[in-house]
């Protein structure tokens, strides 16, 4: 659950927000005019304020924005005079706000009292309907808001700036390669100057020396009193030679700079490519989030579990500082609740089952995370029942899935893996008697959407593993390049296990099978996939190896080019009926690669990769909630509260984005602020109850409007609840089970 500090990080980002647009607000009230829109936009960061510090329990906070968001709506019913000469008054209470979020900000609380006078006169304004005055009134000055090492942005800017670093990496890879074509032609250039060095060197050496004839002789008037040995006398050859000698030298100045410089710019581009990794690991690093706050939200949910099913657990949990993306943290939740229930509801034993096997009377669940390069390792282990192999492989017989002739040659780590079968089990009544049962392919392809693999292992009576990896961040993908008939293609490296050569196996293409490591692995020939081979023999190559969730596969390439990090790119409403291929990506050449996706490769072989009906929403959730509030803090708190409870929740910030998400998702509950920009609590039900398909949809109000002309007219429009700010948990916990939302289910 977030904690009391975290909730106050939330406020003290939010608040800063209200106190500016009230800074800014009173400013076009001085400076231009009392509109309407103004005081409206005041009210709202007032109430917003208000409700954000009671939930926080910042009391004097939440007493101080309650008197100005009702001086604020008096104002605007004209009930007080619109005047400048409140504003210094509002502006004091604004300080008074400010002084007590830098408390907070400093100390986690509230130390100052509230000035009784200060509040006392904002009540005899509002009651008497006039605007009074403090003795001795000076202009106010704003006190300055603390210091927060954070700021607020929308995921959409990360997302969009992830998108341009992406089309950077492509450039970067483009460089790369022009690099080594930069290093080639310069080696190229090197070869042919040595051989012209090497000629003109011999040419000198044959002529420089050699004598002169008589036909090559040089007449010369002031020469005639000398002989040849007593003054160098010289020909066109010789004054040739010599020119070819400079001209060499030249060349070979101009060589050596050529050398130092394609040195210092294939250096400037490794520093290039460092810097730009650099600045991919930071951005993402903004979109990351601790794996430890999932890991504590799902323990907390798995601990009600247990207890209501009679089961103790103990729970630990190592590596919860390491950062996974948002992304991945969001599509994370639902698998790794459903391994955890499943460990509770068919894993674990009952204290007294326990003890007859001679185990603690508590069970023990281990969720243990590492990294390993770019990837996280999140291993979860239950010392239960463990998981009957021998019923796995009858069922696996029964149902056409293997044969015993299959079985003698697979692992049990492969046999397992035959689990994530959508409907396996070794029961009829569709339960894992021994372990693990039903829902187990859902996980799968929740872990495949994620671009990762689990597997499974098991010990009978002693323990059940299972080993979820995937990537840290899915926004660039690691990718191999490899050749085929003459063209380039790329294929994701998660799923790869291993490369081999094709000189180790030379039967392959006719067997189309490898022993390897014990194992017997199918092979598929890449290019009779997508191309046509015409005999042609195969006389190299490289076998890859993928392993998918436990099970082995390999496919047979021409050749390897290397790894490269890229945004992967779709191929548009044109090719999306190529779903063979993930998208493309841009060689050097600015030619498109196209990007594997290796399980449609393979997918005719993998049974639980068929489409499933099931959702994660009907097994992993007693309910769904929909959150309609203006407050972050608000949201937070009701979003933390809620999951704990085992409930899916979604929330919005106003009205309209509360429409937009039930336009895509089922809810069972709404739970609605009043008083929200956009579009308010009131029209939001209106407009619902007009609309035959949430007619019937329970929906609560939670605002801090308390009056009962307030209730009457929420109650009028259709809503089935009125509850008031600040809310606790009973009280949720009450409302939930009157509307039957709090249900047990199995799983």
């Amino acid at each position: 659950m977030i904690d009391q500090t975290e909730l106050i990080k939330y406020f003290l980002l939010e608040s800063e927000d209200y106190i500016n647009t009230l800074i800014e607000g009173l400013e076009d009230l001085e400076n231009k005019s009392f509109s309407q829109e103004t005081l409206e936009a005041l009210y709202r960061a007032t109430h917003t304020l208000k409700g954000s510090a009671s939930i926080v329990k910042f009391n004097k906070i939440a007493t101080l924005a309650h008197k100005l968001e009702d001086l604020f709506e008096a104002i605007i019913n004209k009930e007080i005079q619109q005047d400048i000469s409140i504003l210094n008054i509002v502006r004091r209470i604004v300080n008074s706000i400010i002084s007590l979020i830098n408390e907070v900000s400093q100390y986690n609380e509230e130390r100052t009292e509230l000035d009784s006078n200060l509040v006392n006169l904002i009540d005899e304004i509002i009651r008497k309907k006039v605007i009074l005055q403090m003795e001795k009134e000076a202009q106010e000055t704003y006190a300055a808001l603390p210091v927060i090492n954070s700021v607020r942005v929308d995921l959409s800017i990360i997302d969009n700036i992830l998108d341009i670093l992406g089309e950077i990496i492509v450039q970067k890879n483009i460089i790369n390669d022009r690099e080594k074509e930069l290093k080639s032609l310069v080696e190229e250039i090197l070869k042919s100057g040595k051989k012209l060095f090497s000629e003109i060197i011999s040419f000198s050496d044959r002529y420089w020396l050699s004598p002169l004839t008589d036909k090559s002789k040089v007449l010369d008037t002031f020469f005639t009193d000398f002989s040849d040995l007593e003054f160098d006398k010289y020909d066109e050859y010789h004054i040739f030679t010599r020119k070819i000698a400079e001209i060499t030298n030249d060349i070979n100045e101009g060589l050596n700079e050529l050398i130092s410089f394609s040195e210092n710019l294939s250096s400037n581009f490794k520093n290039l490519g460092k810097e730009i990794i650099s600045l991919k690991d930071n951005l993402l690093s903004i979109r990351m989030l601790p794996i430890g706050r999932l890991l504590n939200k799902i323990s907390e949910a798995i601990k009600d579990t247990a207890n209501n099913l009679g089961k103790h657990i103990n729970i630990e949990i190592k590596g919860g500082d390491i950062k996974i993306d948002k992304p991945v943290f969001d599509l994370l939740y639902e698998p790794l609740i459903h391994i955890l229930r499943n460990a509770i509801d068919h894993g674990i034993e009952t204290p007294e089952q326990r003890l007859a096997f001679g185990k603690s009377e508590k069970g023990n669940i281990k969720l243990h995370v590492k990294k390993e390069g770019k990837y996280v390792v999140i291993s979860i282990t239950d010392d239960g029942k463990g998981i009957d192999i021998e019923k796995v492989k009858e069922r696996a017989i029964n149902k056409g899935l293997l044969n015993k002739e299959q079985i003698h040659y697979m692992s049990n780590e492969e046999i397992l893996s035959y689990i994530f079968v959508p409907g396996f089990s070794t029961s009829e009544d569709v339960d894992f008697q021994s372990g693990r049962g039903m829902g187990l392919n859902i996980v799968k392809t929740a872990i495949t959407k994620l671009k990762g693999t689990i597997e499974v292992f098991s010990e009978i009576q002693k323990q059940t593993t299972f080993t979820i990896k995937i990537p840290q961040s899915l926004s660039i993908t690691n990718l191999l390049i490899f050749k085929s008939s003459d063209l380039e293609f790329a294929v994701p490296i998660n799923y790869i296990e291993e490369i081999l050569t094709i000189e180790d196996f030379p039967d392959v293409k006719n067997e189309r099978l490898i022993n390897h490591k014990n194992r017997f692995i199918p092979i598929k020939i890449f290019s009779e996939l997508y191309f046509s081979s015409n005999g042609k023999p195969l006389e190299k190559g490289y076998i890859i190896i993928f392993n998918f969730s436990g099970i082995r596969k390999a496919l047979l390439v021409d050749d390897i080019l290397g790894q490269e990090e890229a945004a992967i790119y779709s191929l548009g409403k044109f090719l999306e009926g190529l779903n063979q291929y993930l998208g493309y990506v841009l060689s050097a050449k600015g030619t498109p690669r196209f990007v594997i996706d290796p399980i449609k490769i393979f997918e005719e072989e993998f049974i639980f990769t068929l489409p499933i009906t099931l959702t994660f929403e009907s097994t992993s959730y007693t309910g769904r909630v929909l959150v309609v509030d203006d407050s972050i803090s608000v949201r937070k708190s009701l979003q933390t509260l809620l999951e704990a409870k085992n409930l899916k929740v979604y929330t919005a910030k106003d009205g309209l984005e509360a429409l937009n998400i039930l336009e895509d998702k089922n809810v069972d509950i709404i739970i609605t602020d009043l008083e929200m920009p956009v579009m308010h609590g009131y029209e939001l039900i209106n407009r619902l109850r007009k609309d035959i398909r949430f007619k019937d949809l329970p929906i609560i109000v939670l605002t801090s409007r308390g009056t009962k002309k307030h209730q009457e007219k929420a109650i009028d429009l259709g809503a089935d609840g009125f509850l008031v700010k600040p809310f606790d948990e009973k009280t949720i916990t009450e409302l939930l089970n009157n509307f039957n939302i709090i249900k047990n289910q199995i799983f």
